[in-house]
């Protein structure tokens, strides 16, 4: 393999997990670590990764462009872990706002194929609410302004209509969490969407995997000790304070 096609399938690599060592991917690509360090080099020069100590990160921007095709298809098994683990949470008879992010949407697909019964689900995501289709799950899709990166709708009347609903749980996903920013995504509507959504819940679960934490995007949720209850991520990772941030909001790790 020539090292130009190594360094492209590293990267899309390092795009769907979120992460990778240096010893996974002299592994993967039968090759040494000196190699990889070199191909990590040339990906980070090219604004393509970020190098961190014994591996590299997905390179964020604090207004990248995403759609939702591409954001479903990263870090897609911690995505799946952290799903599981929220799916212990719901009982049957809950009200349940959910929001458009792809890991949220991977909770729908287990309520979907659950036993749970009398669960009703509201949520802005027009991909979300096409999961269902059980008769035992009532599905309520809020108005408002079409936006099509995220198949979702945001902007006034949706937040309007947010805030008169009062349910038991909601799940939202998120771009960044930080110890002093608190969270964040990377539009102003999608913020005030998650916000109305919390707000309007008796219990509120942030889903995110370990690449959301120690990160900052333009539009601020709210506080790490604001409107949120519990983060539902798959792993701790070196280097995050989560002791500082438990501080605050309580942490659930998918893997313990």
């Amino acid at each position: 393999m020539f090292a130009k096609e190594r360094q492209s399938k590293i990267e899309q690599l390092i795009l769907e997990r979120g992460s990778a060592s240096v010893l996974r991917l002299s592994q993967m690509f039968n090759v040494s670590e000196v190699t990889i360090r070199k191909d990590l080099d040339e990906l980070q020069k090219g604004n393509r990764v970020v190098r961190t100590h014994g591996g590299a990160v997905v390179k964020y921007q604090s207004r990248p462009d995403w759609c939702f095709q591409n954001l479903a298809v990263v870090c897609l098994e911690e995505k799946q872990q952290i799903a599981r683990k929220a799916l212990e949470f719901i009982e049957d008879g809950d009200s349940i706002l959910m929001d458009g992010a792809t890991t949220v949407r991977e909770l729908a697909v287990l309520i979907n194929s659950s036993e749970l019964k009398n669960i009703t689900i509201i949520t802005n995501s027009i991909e979300l609410a096409q999961t269902f289709d059980r008769e035992a799950i009532e599905v309520i899709l809020v108005g408002g302004s079409l936006n099509p990166k995220l198949n979702t709708v945001t902007g006034p009347i949706a937040e309007r209509n947010i805030s008169y609903i009062n349910v038991d749980k909601c799940f939202i996903g998120i771009s960044g969490i930080d110890e002093a920013f608190g969270f964040s995504t990377d539009e102003f509507s999608d913020a005030a969407i998650k916000l109305n959504i919390c707000r309007s819940s008796k219990q509120s679960f942030v889903l995110a995997d370990h690449t959301k934490f120690s990160k900052r995007y333009l539009a601020k949720v709210f506080d790490l000790d604001g409107e949120a209850n519990y983060i539902i991520t798959d792993k701790k990772c070196p280097g995050i304070e989560y002791a500082a941030i438990e501080k605050k909001i309580q942490i659930i790790f998918a893997d313990s």
